[in-house]
């Protein structure tokens, strides 16, 4: 910020000297005072900032991390129990106290259980790559908010420092004609107070610049400081037309819906018999060697607690459903509103460049030069530079409202 201010003053006083030895000097001294100024500080641009926040953010890491976890429940998907392994000897089944028995046995479960539990993995683990996608797009959307406020914080500062400099004339002009019996002393506090006022306001522009530089660099989750390349406030293009919903909210809706459907599923599957297989092996005095196979088949007697667990199950899937239409619903109306804001505030920005930012200039022009001409008194001097100050800064603050609509209607749909 301080090399540019010092650059236009040095091109104002290079135009007026025309000399090729100031030149010089004061092109060696914008360059040593770029170089103090960028210490610590970087210039990035849109694509540079969103690929840096998107590596960085916490929030994609854990978004990432929780896929990842998710993905691990596949291994339990055959959750088979320990095997059993019992070893006895004695007196078992003869009169001597020789005998001995080993008994393995391993619990198989329900054979179609493992397949439903594998499909609510696999919709959980959807579920998890929607709500990713989700992450990513909040996250490039808070960057382009932060560069879009950035850029506005910067234009509000630029605009305030170029009005002081007329405004600095204004006062010098208004003690001097004060002293030549002119003007009142009415209409040279006049001046003063808008001296005042105005760099108030200028350096209560400074420190918003310096909050939009902060909330950038956080955004992007830098080290360092790091500022956007460009310094104009442009305008985001945008179709408000009809508008795709996100696939990323809509598929998030909708996989919680199914995760709560395989849930269903999975309780239901533990009604169905349970098998195991076991192996015996038997010393039977004087026998030895005996050995024989089992299979067996449990099934529950008391179904009582299963039913009570898949009606549960069915009422969480009724709710999840009911949920998921109304977060739909709710989304396409948060579009077709800001389809609808976006027209509105289009048309001010029409206005703005068709009509008012032209009165204004054609009024700052004959303002100036009927004040250095003393065609007019202060008094309406400074009304004429309230008037177009307060265009201009409208003109700022219309592209940013608008800038932020763009980015919200883009958040929730497709279109780019």
């Amino acid at each position: 910020m301080l090399h540019t201010v010092f650059y236009k003053m040095v091109n104002r006083i290079i135009v007026r000297k025309r000399c090729s030895f100031f030149r010089k000097l004061f092109l060696t001294l914008i360059m040593l005072v770029t170089l103090i100024s960028a210490q610590g500080q970087r210039l990035v641009t849109l694509d540079e900032a969103i690929e840096f926040a998107l590596e960085h953010h916490p929030r994609v890491r854990n978004a990432s991390a929780a896929v990842d976890k998710i993905r691990m429940f596949k291994g339990e998907k055959l959750d088979i129990p320990a095997i059993s392994v019992s070893y006895a000897w004695g007196q078992i089944n003869s009169e001597v106290r020789k005998d001995n028995q080993l008994d393995i046995t391993q619990s198989l479960g329900s054979l179609i259980t493992p397949f439903y539990r594998n499909v609510l993995v696999n919709r959980e683990i959807q579920t998890g790559e929607y709500y990713k996608q989700m992450v990513r797009k909040e996250i490039i959307a808070e960057v382009k908010r932060a560069w879009t406020y950035y850029l506005y914080a910067l234009q509000t500062f630029e605009l305030y420092r170029e009005y002081s400099e007329w405004v600095e004339h204004l006062q010098k002009a208004g003690n001097l004609r004060y002293k030549q019996g002119n003007i009142t002393l009415l209409e040279k506090n006049m001046a003063t107070s808008l001296v005042a006022d105005l760099r108030m306001k200028q350096m209560q522009a400074e420190e918003e610049l310096r909050i939009a530089t902060r909330r950038f660099t956080w955004v992007c989750y830098a080290d360092n400081t790091i500022t956007p390349v460009e310094t104009a406030l442009l305008v985001w293009p945008v179709s408000t037309g009809t508008s795709l919903l996100s696939d990323a909210h809509q598929g998030y809706f909708h996989s919680q819906t199914e995760e709560k459907k395989a849930a269903v599923s999975l309780g239901k599957s533990r009604f169905f018999p349970e098998f195991s297989v076991g192996y015996t092996r038997q010393k039977i005095s004087p026998l030895n060697g005996l050995d024989s196979w089992m299979v067996s088949v449990s099934f529950p007697l008391w179904f009582v607690p299963g039913k009570s667990r898949v009606k549960q199950a069915k009422i969480e899937y009724q709710i999840a459903r009911l949920e998921a239409d109304s977060q739909s619903r709710e989304l396409a109306n948060k579009v077709t509103k800001l389809q609808a804001h976006l027209r509105q505030q289009g048309e001010t920005l029409h206005y703005y460049t068709t009509a008012a930012l032209a009165e204004a200039d054609a009024l700052l022009q004959s303002a100036l030069i009927q004040f250095y001409e003393s065609d007019t008194d202060i008094n309406h001097f400074v009304q004429s530079l309230n008037t177009v100050r307060d265009i201009r800064k409208g003109y700022i603050e219309a592209i940013y409202d608008y800038n932020v609509s763009v980015l919200e209607l883009e958040l929730y749909t497709d279109n780019q």
